[in-house]
């Protein structure tokens, strides 16, 4: 209990509903709060996921950086052997991609980084066409709700002015009746007529305006709650597709540096033609044996070194044999480090927010702290803010 004791002392917040935007969420039952605490449970998760998966990349990264500098110390007079290998499997490999650079619309640098992750990249790539899609359809969501937002403010606009006349209708009417008892009393007073019958219809004619105000002002009561349940659904559902649309737009764009592409259609393109590439390179067999002695001595080479991915190496020899596409593979590693960040610190602060909501909930209704304890322990976040 030492940890959730922690999580709840954190909040220093006044305010008595949880808020989204400057948007009060309405949370007026034990449902509406048992719900809020576990869309942002879902919250936590899915940022800590989102986050422990970078975390992978990102060491991934960090380790090919480290031998680049590894690559980068050693002494001139030892890289004889190592140069000349990576020189002779540049040119073997140049010998191999002649008529292909020459066929297909696929940089040299496009080629290494598809061959380097082939494995992978079918998988990427319909990961890639399904966010693509799936960001039009956030995208989409977003803008209906947000319509769905204006209309129910609008009606919520309208039950107000409804209200309001009906305040006029009331004072009206009893001003009239007592308009009409004034003038009823003066004239039965002047004229000594009976005026009974007057008085009556009048009386009658205040009951029926007073049930029709009382019916009425009930019925916008009613109506007034309907609105803010909408209105309070509306606003939780587009704190998390909004949320939804942040990790997959930081999952493209991650994608799309990693590839060197601008979109689902474009890798496509480029896949297809490295696998025609691939292809045609089977043609291209003679020189195989050579290539292959050549990257062992290059990989052992790396090896007496300390390399951790030597083999990484046989994909981008010029590198070795070049400062300037040492520099270049450099900065491609630190882009996507320096994306790998941004995706874990704006996966951390969605989670310490949607922490902050639970505890700021607890604080504002603290019978609801049995309920926060049973959520968050089915989702597990003891283990997951202990990291």
């Amino acid at each position: 209990m030492g940890w959730l004791a922690n999580l709840f002392k954190k909040s220093n917040s006044t305010s008595k509903e949880p808020a989204y935007k400057g948007q009060t969420i309405r949370l007026n039952t034990n449902t509406d709060r048992k719900g809020y605490i576990q869309e942002n449970c879902e919250i936590i998760w899915e940022s800590h996921r989102q986050i422990e998966d970078a975390k992978v990349e990102y060491q991934a990264v960090t380790s090919y950086l480290t031998d680049i500098q590894k690559i980068d110390m050693i002494p001139k007079e030892q890289r004889i052997e190592l140069e000349d290998a990576a020189r002779n499997i540049f040119n073997l490999n140049k010998e191999r991609n002649r008529y292909h650079n020459t066929a297909y619309d696929i940089s040299d640098i496009q080629y290494r980084l598809f061959e380097q992750y082939e494995m992978q990249l079918p998988k990427e790539l319909a990961s890639v066409k399904e966010a693509e899609h799936y960001q039009v359809s956030i995208e989409e969501d977003i803008k209906h709700l947000d319509n769905e937002k204006q209309s129910i403010l609008d009606e919520e606009d309208d039950i107000i002015s409804k209200q309001s006349f009906l305040r006029g209708i009331a004072i009206t009417t009893f001003i009239v009746i007592l308009l009409l008892f004034v003038l009823f009393a003066v004239l039965s007073s002047s004229t000594k007529a009976s005026l009974s019958l007057p008085f009556l219809l009048t009386v009658l004619m205040g009951m029926a305006s007073a049930l029709y105000i009382f019916m009425e002002a009930r019925k916008n009561t009613y109506d007034i709650k309907v609105v803010q349940l909408k209105l309070n659904k509306v606003i939780m559902l587009s704190n998390k597709v909004v949320i939804k649309s942040v990790n997959n737009r930081n999952h493209l764009d991650y994608i799309y540096s990693k590839y060197m592409v601008d979109d689902y259609k474009q890798l496509k393109e480029k896949w297809e033609q490295y696998i025609k590439l691939k292809d045609d390179n089977k043609r291209y067999q003679d020189n195989t044996q050579l290539l292959e002695f050549y990257n062992d001595i290059l990989i052992k080479e790396l090896r007496k070194y300390q390399i951790a991915d030597p083999e990484i190496w046989i994909y981008q020899p010029t590198a070795i044999i070049d400062s300037r596409e040492m520099v270049e593979v450099r900065h491609r590693l630190n882009v996507r480090r320096q994306k790998l960040r941004e995706r874990i610190d704006v996966n951390q602060k969605q989670k310490e927010e949607a922490t902050k909501e639970i505890t700021k909930l607890i604080k504002a209704y603290p019978d609801s702290k049995d309920d926060a304890i049973r959520i968050l322990r089915q989702y597990q976040i003891d283990s997951i803010l202990a990291n």
